[in-house]
């Protein structure tokens, strides 16, 4: 018969990592919402193929990309720099 115990056996560890890290990431589109009252990724053009045209000599032609997003876009989790100024930030966390 197994011996019942109340105290944790202390060559356990009190907290093990996982074998396999899960990847739950998102593609950040424009328009999503990651949070309810956090504005929404604005993507799109800064200056489009069309609009290069006018600028540049015949047959020259590119698109330059804009980004404007809140910094946590996408991350959503709290580091203890969030709410505490000298706390750590998400790169000087575990994983």
């Amino acid at each position: 018969m197994a011996q019942c115990s109340i105290m944790p056996d202390p060559r356990t560890p009190s907290r093990t990592l996982p074998e396999t890290l899960i990847d739950l990431s998102h593609t950040v589109e424009h328009g999503l919402v990651t949070y309810k009252g956090l504005p929404a990724p604005i993507i799109c053009d800064y200056l489009s193929r069309e609009a290069s045209r006018k600028h540049y000599a015949p047959g020259i032609e590119f698109q330059i990309g804009k980004i404007e997003m809140v910094a946590n876009t996408g991350t959503y989790l709290d580091s203890p720099f969030h709410r505490y100024a000298d706390g750590k930030d998400l790169s000087e966390l575990e994983l």
